[in-house]
């Protein structure tokens, strides 16, 4: 238990304003925003503290993304569309969430994603309403602009990594015909360095250090980690509390004003469910009364699937030569006392997005390029859920990795309740690829960057194509050979969506439809994944919600 003692005990009963349930990224925002004023915030973490010095530093993603320890480490049911292989789903269990683990790429979708979500009944989400809520969040170097907010409390920078296989990536893709930016972050198509939440001193900028530290000295917002919440507490239609566990123990905690649920897009209607809000014939069989009856809750699951292209490279132009003991040595000397070099930067350096086909309306492709390549790896399998050591995380040779989303998936998947027992994971049927248009768009995609890779900028430094590989030479072997090795990302979102007919989750103001003081604040209420990464997207949500739960 970490924070003030302020919390008041009625009748053995934890009392406080407002309960948070979730300190993941959108869940530290609101918090922090909502203890600004004299309300009195708990905060229930499942997992633990993030004090960690492996947390702090950015190149060390790599390894801390799948440690068991911060990590839920869901597993999904087989998926059909990827040769029935159950896939292993990285999520943050730890102060900050995913946003204390993930690879801190910074970057927002396009202006049109917004739009569609205002043409499906979101009222006040379009990009126009939504834009200034993205900015607050952000200190970007870049300073004020029309994209960029220059005195949030997230440090933002442009990726400085000075790997030659990057600038040798970014100038095949120039001579490939696609656009080449400078900002990735501003609605422009192409492809750059990616912005990254680091700040000026080398650190990593999750929102468990950026609203919620900063919140905890002020003395009216407490957190309690390794606090696993059951349910939502109940009477008569209005939500009064939640029952978690806490050091052995069941234990009530009360909120005076609302709950906020902040647990996810897969524990959050998880939590939805075992409190008997949800699809009314699943919750009986799976022995829960049904106090709403709401259908949607679980369903409208969206992720992105990626393919990686491998390449192994003859010269030393990636992350490889960075394992030689006296560079490593030279390195970590650089990050512990300047703050600089490739310990302070992002593994994920560069990428960006295109189009799969010119009649498509925005990019639909995303492109993650990472200056390393860990041979063996394998895909995300379940059988990387057994936690590996430090050494299997890094680089096995000189190469490097080009991860390639369907960044506008049309499939949809569905969350539901293995049993009412809290304790038992739920039910993640991820239906990646059930829409035929989703592997057509990724296979367009694997051949662009194909085609791009044998421009002779980066085609000088490959020995070998690794995956796909040259055996894979026409459309019916590419996608046998994505069947047998896409995977899936820690994009999750849409499992609570919003939207204006009675029928969704909660209503353009994030509140539960069909109880009063419950409200959702997290990227499960997203009705259409953008074609980014979505740490900036659950930062933006958590500072509209802090906005309409203050003004309610």
């Amino acid at each position: 238990m970490t924070g003030a003692t302020f919390l008041e005990e009625q009748m053995g009963e934890t009392v406080s304003d407002y309960i948070v349930v979730g300190a993941g990224a959108s869940g530290c925002v609101v918090a922090g925003r909502l203890s600004e004023g004299s309300s009195r915030v708990t905060v229930l973490e499942a997992g633990p503290d993030d004090k960690s010095v492996y947390l702090k530093i950015p190149a060390l993603s790599f390894m801390v993304m799948s440690k068991n320890e911060y990590n839920w480490n869901f597993e999904t049911e087989p998926v059909p569309g990827l040769d029935g292989r159950r896939l292993n789903i990285l999520s943050g269990k730890v102060v900050g969430g995913s946003s204390t683990i993930n690879g801190l790429v910074y970057s927002r979708g396009f202006s049109r994603d917004f739009d569609y979500w205002q043409q499906l009944g979101c009222t006040g989400w379009s990009i126009s309403e939504i834009l200034p809520y993205f900015k607050r969040s952000e200190a970007s170097e870049r300073g004020e602009g029309p994209f960029h907010g220059a005195t949030g409390p997230v440090s933002t920078r442009r990726g400085g990594s000075k790997l030659p296989i990057y600038r040798a990536f970014l100038q095949a893709i120039a001579d490939e015909g696609y656009p080449v930016v400078d900002d990735l972050a501003s609605d422009r198509e192409g492809f750059g360095y990616f912005d990254t939440n680091v700040s000026p001193r080398g650190l990593r900028m999750s929102a468990a250090t950026t609203y919620l530290r900063p919140a905890i000295k002020r003395g009216n917002l407490n957190l309690l980690t390794r606090t696993s919440v059951r349910r939502v507490l109940v009477e008569n239609g209005r939500a009064v509390g939640v029952e978690a566990v806490h050091e052995g123990c069941v234990k009530t905690f009360r909120a005076r004003a609302e709950v906020i649920l902040s647990a996810g897009a897969i524990k959050t209607p998880q939590l939805l469910m075992l409190s008997g809000v949800g699809p009314g014939a699943h919750l009986a069989q799976a022995g829960v009364a049904t106090l709403v009856d709401s259908p949607e809750v679980g369903a409208n699951y969206q992720n992105h699937v990626p393919y990686t292209l491998q390449y192994l490279c003859h010269s030393a132009v990636s992350a490889f030569g960075y394992l030689k003991p006296l560079t490593a040595m030279k390195l970590g000397l650089q990050y512990a006392l300047l703050r600089r070099g490739p310990l302070a930067e992002s593994v994920f350096g560069v990428g960006g997005t295109f189009r799969s086909d010119n009649h498509v309306e925005t990019p639909n492709i995303q492109v993650v390029m990472a200056g390393a390549i860990v041979l063996g790896a394998g895909t995300a399998n379940s059988e990387l859920k057994s936690e590996r050591s430090f050494r299997n995380h890094l680089p096995t040779a000189e190469g490097f990795a080009v991860n390639v989303y369907q960044g506008s998936p049309n499939s949809r998947g569905r969350i539901r309740l293995r049993s009412s027992n809290p304790d038992d994971a739920p039910l993640i049927d991820a239906n990646h690829l059930s829409d035929p248009r989703d592997m057509q768009t990724l296979m367009t995609a694997v051949k662009s960057m194909r085609k791009a890779m044998q421009q002779p900028a980066i085609r000088q430094y490959i020995s070998r194509e690794v995956s796909p590989g040259e055996a894979v030479d026409d459309d019916k072997a590419l996608e046998a050979e994505i069947r047998r090795n896409g995977g899936t990302v820690s994009h999750q979102c849409g499992t609570c969506a919003m939207g204006h007919k009675d029928r969704s989750v909660v209503d353009s103001k994030l509140r539960v439809r069909g109880l009063d003081g419950l409200r959702i604040v997290d990227t499960s209420i997203v009705p259409i994944i953008p074609n980014a990464t979505i740490h900036s997207l659950a930062l933006m949500i958590g500072e509209r919600g802090a906005d309409f739960i203050r003004s309610s």
